[in-house]
């Protein structure tokens, strides 16, 4: 297999540097900073990704731009919600393959980690890795993990 792709833009590792305090500006905005954490933490499993994709499918900027929306109708963030479409945006289809032929599994290891430097297959699907309702609950578990014990009881 050959190196990894080549770096993004400039222009594009400064817009996702913009990006990443964009979302926490928006879920302050959103009375949810709480989701701070936890799509940091998921974004973080997807780093390396955006060397495959077009630009509008960076996984950053993806998440920025939900935000952007959610944040214009001025209510505080529906945790179910929330999930549910940060769960059925447009880079959670893409898949990877090794050479080796093992499956990148984005819940169980970074993307980074997966291609362990090297060149790997990467593809779009008709549907999210893994599912949209597995995911979608994976996030609201973790969102719901995240809070302060006061809340949760």
């Amino acid at each position: 297999m050959k190196d990894m792709p080549p770096p993004i833009p400039p222009h594009q590792e400064e817009a996702r540097t913009r990006a990443v305090v964009a979302i926490g500006h928006f879920l302050e905005g959103l009375y949810d900073p709480g989701w701070r954490n936890v799509l940091l933490r998921w974004l973080a499993r997807y780093d390396g990704l955006e060397a495959y994709l077009y630009l509008e499918d960076d996984p950053i900027l993806s998440v920025r731009n939900l935000l952007a929306r959610h944040a214009e109708t001025l209510k505080p963030a529906d945790p179910g919600r929330l999930a549910a479409d940060l769960s059925a945006l447009p880079f959670c289809r893409f898949r990877a393959r090794r050479s080796d032929g093992k499956r990148w599994e984005p819940l169980a290891e970074s993307f980074t980690t997966f291609c362990g430097g090297v060149t790997v297959e990467v593809w779009e699907a008709e549907g999210p890795h893994p599912r949209q309702d597995v995911l979608q609950s994976w996030l609201h578990e973790q969102f719901c993990a995240a809070q302060p014990r006061s809340l949760r009881d």
